[in-house]
C-alpha cells in the first residue's frame, strides 16, 4: 500500500520539480519527465523534439550511459520548461506510481555526520557514548544494502523489533562518469544529478553491548527493508545550478522537523566524491547520499509513530510522502 498526493505542510517551501527524470511503475514505457507538479512520457518528448531515443530505453541504460544520453534528456527538459511545454501531454504527479529513480545495481554510499548542527545533537544524545569528532579531514562514510531502497511514496515498514524509528532527509548526488581517485577539482565533473533521500534508521540498534570493542552497528539501524526513499525525480545537475543553495526540509505530519541549507555540509560534494572514489570505482548511477542536517528524533526523544506520515522535501527536486506502517 502506497500513499500518494503531495501535500507541501510548510507553505514556503516550494515542492515542484524543476525538471527531472521520473520512474513509473503504472505506465507501459516506465520513464517520465516532470517539471512542476505534472510528468510526461519521455520518449515521447524527445520524439517530438527529434531526438530519436529507444523507446525501450529503461533506467539502467539511461544511467549507465549518462555521457550519451544525459545531455539529450536535459535539452528536452529545458525546453518543456520553456516555449514548448505545451507540445506534449501532461499527467498530474499526484495520478502517478512512481518508484525510486535508482540504477538497479548502484552502489549506495552514505555519509555520517555532514552538517555541525547534526553533529553536535549526536554528540549530546544518549544513543552516542564515544564522541563525534568533527576535526576529522576526511568523510566518514557507510554503506546500505539496495534492498532497502524504496519509491518516493510507497510505505515504511516499522519493524516489529524496532520502537525508535527516526528520520535523516539528504540530498543524494547521482554518480555520471566513471573514476577512481577522483581529485577534489574535477569531482563535480562527475556528477549527473541530484535526488532526495532519506536516511531511515532504527536507533534502537545504534549500539550493541555484545560488541562493547565497537562504537555503532551501522547495518543494524540503517538496512532494513524500505528504510531508503528516494525521489521522485532525478533531476539534471545542469538544471540544479549550485547544490549548495539547495534547502532541505523534513515534516512529520504538520511538524517541521529538520530545515537547513546543503552549504551547511562540513565536507562538500566534491569532497565526498573524491573520498569515496580513493576506496572504489565509482560507476555511472552510483549515488552519494551527503547528510543531514539537526532535527532528527534521536536528539529530540520523539520517534515515528505507526500512520504517521514523513514528508521530505528539497527545492527544486520535489517532495516525497511516506507513511509509517507496521510490519506484518
Amino acid at each position: 500500500m502506497s500513499f500518494y498526493p503531495y501535500v507541501t505542510s510548510d507553505p514556503a517551501m516550494d515542492s515542484d520539480i524543476i525538471g527531472g527524470i521520473v520512474l513509473r511503475r503504472d505506465h507501459p514505457r516506465p520513464l517520465g519527465l516532470a517539471v512542476g507538479q505534472h510528468v510526461t512520457d519521455l520518449t515521447s518528448a524527445i520524439e517530438e523534439f527529434g531526438y530519436g531515443i529507444d523507446s525501450n530505453l529503461s533506467i539502467r541504460e539511461l544511467l549507465a550511459r549518462w555521457h550519451e544520453f544525459g545531455p539529450v534528456v536535459e535539452s528536452a527538459l529545458r525546453r518543456l520548461t520553456a516555449s514548448d511545454r505545451e507540445t506534449v501531454q501532461w499527467e498530474p504527479i499526484s495520478l502517478c506510481d512512481l518508484g525510486a529513480p535508482v540504477h538497479p545495481e548502484a552502489t549506495l554510499i552514505f555519509t555520517a555526520a555532514n552538517y555541525a548542527a547534526h553533529t553536535s545533537e549526536a554528540e549530546s544524545s544518549e544513543k552516542v557514548t564515544n564522541k563525534v569528532s568533527t576535526g576529522s579531514e576526511t568523510p566518514y562514510v557507510f554503506l546500505k544494502p539496495m534492498r532497502s531502497v524504496i519509491g518516493p511514496c510507497d510505505d515504511v515498514v516499522k519493524p516489529s523489533d524496532v520502537e525508535q524509528l527516526d528520520w535523516e532527509v539528504e540530498l543524494a548526488v547521482v554518480i555520471g562518469s566513471p573514476g577512481r581517485r577522483i581529485p577534489v577539482g574535477q569531482a563535480m565533473d562527475h556528477v549527473a544529478g541530484y535526488v532526495i533521500c532519506n536516511d531511515v534508521s532504527a536507533r534502537d540498534f545504534v549500539q550493541r553491548p555484545d560488541w562493547p570493542m565497537f562504537s555503532s552497528d551501522w547495518f543494524a539501524q540503517k538496512a532494513f527493508d524500505t528504510f531508503t526513499p528516494i525521489g521522485p525525480a532525478f533531476v539534471p545537475a545542469g538544471l540544479v545550478g549550485d547544490p549548495s543553495d539547495l534547502v532541505l526540509q523534513l515534516s512529520v505530519d504538520s511538524e517541521v522537523m529538520q530545515e537547513a541549507h546543503a552549504s551547511d555540509m562540513i565536507f562538500s560534494i566534491a569532497e565526498q566524491i573524491s573520498y569515496a572514489s580513493r576506496f572504489t570505482s565509482l560507476q555511472p548511477g552510483d549515488i552519494i547520499s551527503t547528510g543531514t542536517p539537526s532535527g532528527v528524533g534521536m536528539a529530540r526523544g520523539r520517534y515515528l509513530d505507526v500512520g504517521e506520515v514523513m514528508t521530505a522535501q528539497i527545492s527544486g527536486l520535489g517532495g516525497q510522502q511516506n507513511r509509517i506502517v507496521q510490519e506484518r
